[in-house]
């Protein structure tokens, strides 16, 4: 019997395959019988030897961006070219392809994704979780300038780390166009990238979906805080941020869980040996953010982290 082809996307260099092996490995585990996975792997430069052990896993078919559209991309010092390979996505995948999930490398799959697949997005050009750390659109980092862009101050903010995308909706939009155009505007002030444009220009038109899509990992379970999104049953979480758990060990309940799967990845891909700064980080994970929570987010707050 044949299966039905879920098409998701994912835009990485070489650093980020490690934790594409693990997301791809807990994805599969977890996904309906009936449905089979084709990765749409967007990346710049990137190993042969890592692509073929990635498309050991699953039906792999690549999307190398030409160099001047890389040139194009918005830069920033805390994230390589590649984290804003998602703007591209409608120019870049086939004409023929209507609709995909896009995925960030760092996510453990806990669900079954052909469940996110089957949500309508009700005419709405994509669909993600309102973000956990920057829950509107006024909120610390969120949009700059909100107010000369129409956007009241409580309108919810969403994280691009899972995003299901209508790719013709996005198209007829022009997104891309008006992402591209938000972010010449900021003049660099953008704290996320892509993200920050893609809340500016689709704040009052993309689809909430259910919190337990995209479950930060750094944060749920831990801290009294609204930022903290719980989840009985987490489908997505997501290991956002400073603290990743293939470079070294981390805090909350969902390690153990990512341990699990790391330890069969590093069979396609190597693990580096941690850094200092990643022995450091997961010390400070482990052992002292619980009580420098507070701390911590009044510093990330103002930028200085």
């Amino acid at each position: 019997m044949a299966r039905t082809t879920l098409p998701i996307a994912c835009a990485i260099n070489s650093s980020y395959a490690l934790p594409l092996v693990v997301m791809l490995a807990s994805a599969l585990e977890h996904l309906g019988p009936s449905y089979e996975l084709v990765l749409h792997l967007v990346h710049w430069r990137m190993n042969g030897e890592l692509i073929t052990r990635i498309s050991q896993l699953v039906e792999t078919r690549l999307i190398a961006p030409d160099a001047h559209l890389v040139a194009h991309l918005p830069s920033d010092g805390h994230f390589p070219p590649e984290a804003a390979f998602a703007l591209l996505l409608p120019d870049l995948l086939p004409q023929s392809l209507d609709k995909i999930l896009f995925l960030d490398a760092d996510l453990l799959v806990l669900g079954d994704l052909s469940q996110l697949w089957e949500l309508p997005l009700s005419g709405c050009a994509l669909a993600a979780v309102q973000d956990a750390a920057i829950p509107f659109c006024d909120s610390p980092r969120g949009v700059k300038n909100r107010s000369r862009f129409g956007i009241p101050e409580n309108a919810p903010y969403f994280n691009a780390g899972v995003m299901c995308i209508q790719l013709d909706e996005w198209r007829r939009r022009d997104i891309t166009k008006r992402a591209f155009a938000y972010l010449q505007q900021a003049g660099g002030s953008a704290d996320f990238l892509h993200q920050e444009a893609l809340n500016a220009v689709l704040w009052n038109d993309w689809l909430p979906l259910d919190p337990c899509w995209n479950v930060p990992g750094s944060l749920a379970g831990r801290f009294q805080t609204p930022a903290a999104s719980n989840c009985d049953h987490p489908a997505i979480v997501h290991f956002a941020g400073r603290f990743k758990p293939w470079r070294a060990a981390v805090g909350g309940s969902f390690y153990p869980q990512y341990r699990a799967f790391l330890s069969g990845a590093t069979k396609f891909v190597p693990q580096i040996p941690p850094t200092v700064a990643d022995k450091l980080l997961s010390f400070y994970d482990r052992r002292l953010r619980d009580s420098l929570y507070a701390c911590e987010r009044a510093l990330w707050n103002r930028r200085l982290i």
